[in-house]
């Protein structure tokens, strides 16, 4: 009798020595995918699905989310770089660069002989250093200063797809800012990002534009009706101009002509009544989320007035709040503050379809960026480029501390940790000494990008920074411009504090998770799961196997497959 092993036979054990190797090495293969892209000379990158379509990026968080990965080190790194993505709109590259560099130490440590609890504990309390240095050497600035929010928005779209296709006669970052501080509530430190609307055309990109006001991606119903109102009073419905079908099966027997006419003639004299309501609120301007049939638009372009149907429930909040109306409950009681207003409702050919502009809202407090590119896939790159550069607005907002950039926050958070090991006892010095080296792969990895050799670059960092006076903080980093160290200048290149503490603490929870797996096991997988036409869903190695699941021999066939 052969004595039971302990998993079943299709239960296959890694081993300790190798999942943790492994998983290292998966670690740094994930994240050496996209480093070339930190950076304003950062490369980009093509992602092509199953079905042809392919995606240009330098964006971290859109390329992770693109790629499909299996093994789950690959996945809790994506996780990890979705995290920052999700809660400060920026830094995904950087994250990444430093999940993977931390691991590659982490095996250095191993090799070493050093604990995982060590490693783990270790950079836990590089963290705590860290984000006490961040806290000594950030700087307040107003958040009402615009110079400030210009240099931060200038900083972030450095590099970006959108900024080297567009000439610089286009400011996009002032448009930017411009619309955020349209839609921000200073006094609270609020703003809400959805506030913004962000529509997409076709065309020459030195064509962005910042609405003051809503784009609705329609046109004006009738052909009869004025293309162009000046000082338009809106009215948003959201109920129908039309006769609508009841939700019962009502039958009405109608045995001749008269009756007939009598029918439809009530019909007309229903939308008319509804029609006398809108003409008499003063309104000359009707949206509306649901129908508007012919007889409607008919009455409406008699009276001058401009309707458009069918628009998105979104479109009707961000009308709302760029014109100040209220979404009409009831036709029969319109009130004079349910009614919006703009300058001007016109209808443009924008990309070669026709949209309708409302614009010249006073106080808006939602307003429209267009962006116009000559091919859909830049298009998609303008619309992440954009929403970084908000969510880098929006983080300075609500938490205005900044730091400089060029890699010179690495290179101080570093330079300042190595004196700080002398405080820690054991093992874990040198693990806080491999998680100093480790954030230096920031700077290293901008110069790499740029084309300047990383190890002069290392050294004379360091130099720089073993020579500067101690009493006085010199922020030496990386000029991609110049290609050489030199100190970052205020208002060169600057940062918000929340992106860079988000950077750190996800990489040391991404990593600390990781290292602390020591084994894997895993349970073959089957990939001919099917199901029946009877509804039974179930898997097994034979794919062809012929097999049923009834017991009526004779009266039963077995059942067709539907492979999935």
């Amino acid at each position: 009798m052969k004595y039971p092993g302990i998993l079943n036979h299709d239960i296959a054990r890694v081993g300790i020595e190798e999942s943790r190797k492994l998983n290292l090495i998966v670690g740094g293969m994930v994240t050496d995918a996209i480093k070339t892209s930190l950076g304003p000379r950062g490369m980009e990158k093509i992602f092509i699905d199953i079905l042809g379509e392919d995606t240009i990026t330098k964006h971290g968080g859109a390329f992770f989310r693109k790629i499909d990965v299996h093994h789950p080190v690959a996945k809790a790194i994506i996780e990890g770089v979705n995290t920052v993505d999700t809660h400060v709109g920026d830094g995904t590259i950087s994250a990444a660069i430093l999940i993977g560099k931390l691991l590659q130490k982490s095996q250095e440590l191993l090799k070493m002989g050093i604990s995982p609890t060590i490693i783990s504990k270790g950079y836990e309390k590089s963290l705590e250093f860290a984000l006490d240095i961040l806290d000594k050497i950030k700087k307040e600035e107003s958040i009402t200063n615009k110079k400030i929010m210009y240099q931060l928005a200038s900083s972030c779209s450095a590099g970006k797809l959108m900024t080297s296709l567009v000439s610089e006669e286009i400011s996009i970052t002032n448009l930017i800012v411009e619309a955020v501080c349209s839609v921000t509530n200073f006094q609270k430190k609020e703003i809400d990002v959805d506030d913004i609307k962000i529509e997409e055309k076709t065309g020459n990109a030195n064509n962005i534009q910042l609405i003051r006001g809503t784009i609705i991606d329609k046109t004006i119903d009738n052909s009869a009706m004025p293309r162009s109102i000046e000082n338009a009073k809106i009215l948003l419905l959201n109920e129908p101009l039309e006769i609508m079908r009841t939700k019962t099966d009502d039958q009405i027997e109608i045995n001749s002509p008269e009756q007939m006419a009598l029918f439809l003639n009530q019909e007309t004299l229903d939308i008319c009544s509804k029609i006398k309501k809108i003409v008499n609120s003063g309104a000359n301007v009707v949206i509306s989320r649901k129908g508007i049939n012919s007889i409607a638009q008919e009455y409406l372009a008699k009276e001058g007035i401009i309707s458009i149907r069918r628009v998105k429930i979104n479109d009707l909040l961000w009308l709302e709040k760029s014109t100040g109306a209220k979404t009409c409950k009831n036709l029969e009681d319109i009130y004079k503050d349910e009614l919006g207003f703009a300058k001007k409702v016109y209808e443009k050919n924008v990309g070669g379809d026709k949209m309708v502009f409302i614009e010249g809202c006073s106080n808006p407090k939602s307003v429209t960026i267009l962006l116009r590119c000559n091919s859909k896939r830049y298009l998609d790159e303008f619309h992440r480029d954009t929403l970084n550069i908000i969510y880098v607005l929006r983080n300075f907002i609500e938490n205005s501390f900044i730091v400089r950039g060029g890699g010179s926050t690495e290179a101080i958070i570093a330079n300042k940790i190595i004196d700080l090991i002398s405080t820690v006892e054991g093992r874990e010095q040198i693990v806080i000494e491999k998680f100093a080296e480790a954030l230096e792969e920031i700077p290293i990895t901008l110069a790499r990008n740029v084309g300047m050799d990383p190890i002069d670059t290392l050294t004379q960092l360091r130099s720089k920074y073993a020579n500067s006076p101690k009493d006085i903080l010199k922020w030496y980093g990386i000029d991609s411009d110049k290609r050489k160290v030199s100190e970052i200048f205020p208002y060169d290149v600057i940062e918000t504090l929340v992106v860079k503490q988000q950077i750190i603490k996800t990489a040391v929870e991404v990593t600390n998770i990781i290292i602390r797996v020591d084994d894997i096991f895993m349970k073959d997988i089957i990939d001919n799961t099917h199901c029946h036409i009877d509804g039974t869903v179930h898997a097994h190695h034979d794919g062809g196997k012929a097999h049923n699941h009834f017991e009526q021999e004779g009266l039963e066939q077995r059942q067709m497959h539907h492979y999935y």
